[in-house]
């Protein structure tokens, strides 16, 4: 027997959540998890459970859709499938980056093609994580920066991401945590999130001592920690500032012993 599809589906409107649900309840082997109205709910969503897909409002008060992608937490990002008013530019940065998308008012046969193009992609071995496709189309959106070269052996302050013509120098100490996303990586900073393209390799060696993996994709600041929680499987959450909390698997969970005493 096939497994449900766990779904999550985000919109702050409470007509559109009922919808949504309600078209779904016609579609086979799927099961209705949670139901969000906020992009904040999403992101505490995603860490209390697993996610497969998500249906994502782009246009939401506070959080929108782009921002809850780009604050998720790459090792637990599902797939997804964004809701929308048309955009034509919007559409274009989808479609080259082969994301999801319904355009409001859903009509029933997309939701059943949305759902079976999100178990195809599920099934498949190339896909790592739901954030890298939705990261990419974000970047062709809002242009993507690039890490700009400098001499590793010097111990760096700053980490200088180009910007087209402006160049931000980001103090190391304000960086909360980085993933990677694909060909992209997303530094979070206090309220802001600079998507460049590198490596994790490559972005590991200008980092200094108190920056450490937790996940396959995801580093943190270890001076940025504010509590830590054990959670099943021997995995943890470690709790940030601004209602940020990233999952420690277990394979990396001695990067963080020491915070657990």
């Amino acid at each position: 027997m096939t497994e449900p599809l766990r779904i999550l589906i985000v919109d702050d409107e409470p007509l559109a959540l009922d919808y949504m649900e309600n078209l779904l309840s016609s579609v086979a082997d799927v099961k209705v998890v949670g139901r969000c109205r906020s992009g904040r709910e999403a992101l505490t969503e995603l860490q209390k459970q697993t996610v497969d897909l998500m249906f994502l409002d782009i246009q939401m008060p506070g959080l929108n859709g782009l921002d809850v992608v780009k604050r998720c937490q790459s090792d637990v990002m599902p797939v997804v499938v964004f809701a929308t008013a048309y955009d034509e530019y919007a559409i274009r940065a989808f479609e080259a980056n082969a994301v999801d998308y319904l355009l409001k008012p859903f009509e029933a046969d997309r939701v059943h093609s949305a759902v079976l193009r999100a178990r195809d992609r599920l099934l498949s071995v190339a896909l790592q994580s739901g954030k890298e496709a939705a990261v990419a189309a974000i970047a062709g959106l809002e242009g993507g920066s690039e890490l700009l070269a400098g001499n590793i052996q010097e111990r760096p302050t700053r980490l200088p991401i180009k910007d087209g013509p402006h160049t931000h120098l980001v103090e190391l100490e304000t960086i909360d945590w980085i993933d990677a996303a694909g060909d992209y990586m997303c530094v979070h900073a206090g309220n802001e999130t600079y998507i460049l393209r590198s490596t994790m390799k490559e972005l590991e060696k200008k980092l200094t001592s108190e920056f450490v993996r937790i996940h396959r994709s995801t580093i943190v600041n270890l001076n940025k920690v504010r509590s830590v929680d054990a959670i099943p499987k021997g995995e943890c959450l470690l709790h940030l500032d601004d209602d940020v909390s990233l999952k420690v698997s277990r394979n990396y969970r001695s990067a963080v012993q020491e915070l657990m005493g």
